[in-house]
């Protein structure tokens, strides 16, 4: 029983991950996080009821440019333990299922 606990923490502090799936997930996460903030503003210059919300359109340029940094971290430095960077990751798409909420239910400015 040891023996796999002791598997267990060393597969998860392991700082060993392949450069080709490293540039894939890397690759991956940005194409998601952008495609979210694009269609945010592709809805935003696209719908004329939008106006009101400036700010929205504001915090999701700062929200990208945060996202872009964190993933290039990820890619760049290669001492982050498995689990830290797992973690990171899913903040990263959990964050974003919940602007993508936040966003698209937004009423329209006229309501």
């Amino acid at each position: 029983m040891t023996d796999k606990a002791t598997d267990a923490k060393e597969k998860m502090l392991s700082t060993e991950y392949p450069r080709w799936r490293n540039l894939l997930s890397c690759a991956i996460l940005v194409l998601l996080t952008t495609g979210m903030v694009s269609g945010w503003w592709y809805a935003y210059y696209t719908a004329s009821d939008l106006a009101c919300h400036k700010g929205i359109l504001y915090f999701s340029a700062v929200w990208l440019t945060v996202q872009w940094v964190v993933i290039g971290y990820l890619y760049r430095y290669h001492n982050i333990p498995a689990f830290a960077r797992v973690a990171i990751k899913l903040l990263i798409l959990l964050g974003n299922v919940w602007f993508g909420l936040f966003v698209f239910s937004l009423q329209p400015c006229g309501q």
